[in-house]
């Protein structure tokens, strides 16, 4: 469940989570082998759980780029009805009160993130999603120690 404590979930192995002042509040995870059977779409897939702040804030899948993957398009399309294009060609995302799902058939593979709002902190561009999530929501990037990415209301862009 979104939210939940980093030590409270069971299985989690810590992968790479990268340098900087980012990860100081960013950690990712995979499963441990021995329960590391999913799939998705009839490919195996290892998910990359993410953590903000100590608390679940969304997993990341990879696919191999093949038919397959239009499967997964397919399959939540149907679910969730027509996704909005995104701002990079290949992207497309569905985006609910407090979580999204963000799928780009990107150069080799396809990612597929299901998130909460939270792990829009994470992406490292300005993406469409982001910006509905801003304009429509009311979302903002939280800092957690890092200097903003954007200006409160009312308060100018420090250079």
């Amino acid at each position: 469940m979104f939210g939940s404590a980093e030590a409270t979930i069971p299985y989690l192995k810590p992968h790479f989570s990268g340098t900087g002042k980012r990860w100081k509040t960013s950690r990712v995870y995979g499963l441990l082998p021995q329960v590391d059977t999913m799939t998705l779409a009839g490919q195996p897939v290892q998910p990359e759980f993410w953590f903000r702040g100590g608390q679940f804030i969304g997993v990341t899948y990879q696919l191999k780029k093949e038919k397959k993957t239009r499967f997964v398009l397919q399959q939540l399309t149907r679910r969730y009805g027509p996704p909005q294009a995104g701002n990079v060609a290949g992207m497309w995302y569905w985006l609910g009160q407090r979580t999204y799902i963000l799928y780009e058939d990107a150069l080799p593979d396809v990612s597929l993130h299901v998130a909460s709002l939270r792990m829009l902190n994470e992406q490292v561009i300005e993406t469409a999603v982001r910006q509905e999530a801003r304009q429509r929501l009311g979302w903002q990037p939280d800092s957690l120690g890092l200097s903003r990415q954007f200006p409160l209301p009312g308060e100018k862009k420090k250079q």
